[in-house]
């Protein structure tokens, strides 16, 4: 009898920890077409090759107002670095009893230090969205255990345009099993990115329509222009681009697949907010401007500083996320 007590007592954490492990399956949702056969073109390599993917939903916290969870669900893009073939996003449910409420994916910035967002992610939570911070190829859990661990900007082109399709794929699922969730309101998933987080933000809201209010935050299009425009972010990638001989004029005609231009027409602007940098050295404000113009003219606010002031103004980014998001569009 002690002995069997015993055996009870050992297994009884994980016993917990499996009652708090949800699994399933969600299904991938199309994209819509595009009327411009050569933009119907690009997207091809957008879709998803398998129906559905499964997934694990673990919960790490429960709090009074929001629990915490991590979901994992596997990549639509397999790569030769197994790490980065799951995807592991960190998940904040309202705990307000709310059936039909905004949720929203939230993309991080190139450094790749999450602190930050994570705060951002409860917040949004407590406010009453469902928010879902995922970590793109090579960041956090992704990251290789061995060789090289190059972040988007060290990468040479290939790679580059490589992992961008990747995150975008990758975003589309997470977007898709928001919907999917029963308490949210699958037209009222949108996107939330901050500087790289906002690059491919605004690139999949293009290629992904379904994706409703989202906020893009000191990001832009032109692609070929953010690179060459030489900030230290990406010194590098310009100066290998550069010894390469590669034009500006050149690389947007490469990079034309995974420039949020492409595909900003196919955005509904008044669900668009972009919050930029007056003076930002890293997104240049022309490339901000070309891609409020492609989208059609959403609302853009600008706030003083450069491109990291913003994060001494979180406070105030944060109300403006949520107010934005958490708002109806009229149709």
């Amino acid at each position: 009898m002690r002995t069997a007590l015993l055996v009870l007592a050992l297994l009884a954490p994980v016993l917990a920890q499996d009652e708090g492990v949800q699994k399933g399956s969600t299904t991938c949702r199309a994209l819509r077409p595009a009327a411009d056969p050569a933009l119907q073109a690009l997207l091809k390599a957008y879709e998803f090759t398998e129906p559905n993917f499964a997934w694990t939903l673990r919960e790490t916290r429960k709090g009074e107002k929001v629990t915490q969870y991590w979901l994992s669900f596997p990549s639509a893009v397999k790569t030769e670095i197994p790490e980065n073939n799951t995807v592991w996003c960190r998940y904040w449910q309202p705990n307000d009893g709310a059936t039909r409420r905004p949720a929203a994916v939230l993309l991080h910035w190139l450094g790749g230090n999450f602190d930050a967002l994570e705060i951002v992610g409860l917040r949004m939570a407590e406010s009453g969205i469902a928010t879902l911070m995922l970590y793109m190829p090579g960041y956090g859990p992704r990251r290789p255990k061995e060789g090289p661990k190059e972040k988007l900007g060290t990468k040479d082109m290939d790679a580059m345009i490589a992992t961008l399709r990747q995150a975008v794929l990758d975003v589309r699922r997470a977007g898709d099993w928001l919907a999917s969730r029963p308490d949210v309101e699958a037209s009222r998933v949108g996107l939330v990115g901050i500087s790289l987080g906002a690059v491919v933000g605004s690139l999949t809201a293009g290629v992904d329509d379904r994706f409703g209010r989202s906020v893009f935050l000191i990001g832009g299009g032109d692609l070929a222009a953010i690179v060459m425009n030489g900030s230290k972010e990406t010194a590098a990638a310009k100066a290998r681009l550069e010894k390469d001989g590669f034009t500006v004029d050149q690389l947007r005609g490469m990079w034309k697949n995974i420039d949020p231009i492409t595909f900003a027409s196919r955005v509904r602007p008044e669900e668009i907010l972009l919050i930029n940098a007056e003076a930002d050295e890293v997104i240049p404000k022309e490339c901000t401007l070309r891609l409020g113009a492609a989208m059609g003219g959403p609302e853009l606010r600008w706030f003083k500083g450069g491109h990291y002031a913003l994060l001494f103004q979180l406070g105030k980014a944060l109300k403006d996320i949520t107010g934005h998001l958490r708002e109806r569009t009229a149709w």
